[in-house]
């Protein structure tokens, strides 16, 4: 284990056979049936979201960002309404105009709850991000079913100051002075905590997502994301104004899906069908964006700037972001060679490691829980898969 620092950048994992990119619509083929609930009435028609209901809502766990392409991908910029005020985006799918895909974004707009808490308090939802660690957590009164993973790596580091330390494994980080700031209630600085990575005196639990600390040249380690948390350091923070080192949560064995897309296991099984079309076009959207990523680029930061909050992505970071989700293989394909799909072995690792984590925090856990209880690769289309060497450079950082 080594610590990481963005130049030259981690690779990106090992991709299994070449994509062929397929139009979505060649890529599906419709399933029949149709939702018992006739508030939910599938639309009529040939299209490729047939058996999907007139709207589609998808939840995301924080404001539109690049890291969410897969599913803004699904809608054409230049037909996409705009609800600033709700975070709400929403417009005709473009692989079927007759479905309506309507992408919510989180955080602030939903009062900061779970996603998994907002898809047992609001039926419209069928689908929101939810990490493999909130999945397990919460897996005995509100259980949920992970059914495509556009992001086959987690991008949460822990990062630092490069003047001030230079750690090369998270042990180092146990052992040294530096105050590690979180968010309280992260499951992740448990399983550190508990493996000794980090001692119980240096965690500091009242991270809001400020860099001003570190910039300050407090001894401070704080969590963040490879995606966007270093470029910022590096350029919108001319007092620091260098790379910082870092380590990913992977490198401590924490390796758990980020941002999956998941449903209750009775909305997974009540909207099946759909989500046998639906799923492969978040799959392929998330392909198509890599290889084009400008158009939703530039729609997310015009849409931030209508929100017009704390929270702002310039085309500049947004073009880096996605170079980083290349570059260091957040969007990669699974081992079988397929984008989106969940490893079967690491599924079952995680959630043993997990079912310790929890056990030592006596927290009640779904009797005989299994990584089968928690997600499905049901859905997923084993042809659409990520050419990494299709991607172009978008940043010069």
């Amino acid at each position: 284990m080594s610590a990481h620092r963005r130049s030259p950048r981690r690779p990106a994992r090992p991709l299994g056979p070449g994509a062929a990119l397929l139009t979505a619509s060649l890529v599906l083929a419709a399933c029949g049936g149709s939702s018992d609930d006739d508030a939910a009435a599938a639309v009529g028609g040939d299209g490729a979201l047939a058996d999907c209901p007139a709207t589609v809502v998808l939840q995301t766990n924080w404001f539109p960002e690049p890291e969410h392409a897969a599913a803004y991908q699904l809608i054409d910029p230049a037909e996409a309404t705009i609800d600033a005020e709700a975070g709400i985006y929403s417009g005709p799918a473009v692989a079927d105009g007759n479905v309506t895909i309507e992408i919510r974004a989180g955080g602030p707009f939903i009062g900061f709850q779970s996603n998994t808490a907002l898809l047992y308090t609001d039926d419209d939802v069928m689908l929101g991000m939810v990490d493999t660690d909130e999945s397990v957590r919460l897996s005995a009164e509100q259980p949920t079913t992970a059914v495509v993973t556009p992001l086959e790596l987690n991008p949460q580091v822990l990062l630092w100051d490069p003047d001030k330390y230079d750690f090369t494994s998270f042990a180092d980080i146990g052992e040294s002075d530096a105050t590690v700031l979180y968010f309280q209630g992260a499951t992740y600085m448990d399983y550190l905590r508990q493996q000794g990575f980090v001692r119980a005196e240096q965690l500091d639990g009242s991270f809001d997502g400020s860099l001003t600390r570190i910039v300050a040249g407090e001894d401070v380690v704080i969590q963040g994301y490879v995606t966007q948390e270093p470029w910022r350091l590096e350029n919108e923070f001319t007092d620091f104004g260098k790379e910082p080192g870092y380590l990913t949560l992977g490198d401590a064995g924490y390796d758990t899906y980020g941002s999956a897309w998941a449903g209750t296991p009775e909305a997974v099984e009540a909207n099946s069908a759909c989500l046998s079309q639906l799923v492969p076009l978040l799959q392929q959207g998330q392909v198509d964006y890599m290889y084009d990523p400008q158009p939703v680029n530039e729609a997310i930061s015009a849409y931030l700037e209508e929100i017009g909050q704390f929270f702002q992505i310039t085309p500049e970071r947004a073009a880096a972001i996605t170079d980083s989700l290349h570059e260091d293989g957040i969007v990669a394909n699974a081992p079988d060679g397929t984008l989106g799909a969940f490893d079967d072995e690491r599924m079952e690792r995680m959630t043993e490691l997990l079912i310790g984590v929890f056990d030592d925090l006596d927290t009640e856990l779904a009797d005989g829980l299994t990584a089968d209880d928690i997600y499905t690769n049901e859905f997923i289309d084993p042809s659409i898969s990520y050419d990494p060497s299709r991607y172009t450079l978008q940043s010069g950082s």
